[in-house]
């Protein structure tokens, strides 16, 4: 199992965190350019189930 980190935030927009009708969510995240390299790894993810969890850093 591969494990892909990076640091983000979420926007400060009303639509950051979208959930529709059917119970499906979406959540947007902004991340730095100094974390793309990590992001990018996500693209190997695509069609797969992932575990999503979060930790919330300080500063």
């Amino acid at each position: 199992m591969e494990k892909i980190e990076f640091l983000a935030t979420l926007p400060q927009i009303q639509s950051a965190i979208k959930i529709g009708g059917d119970g499906a969510s979406r959540i947007q995240f902004d991340v730095p350019t100094t974390e793309i390299a990590n992001v990018v790894k996500l693209v190997t993810a695509t069609g797969k189930l992932v575990k999503v969890a979060v930790e919330v850093q300080e500063g």
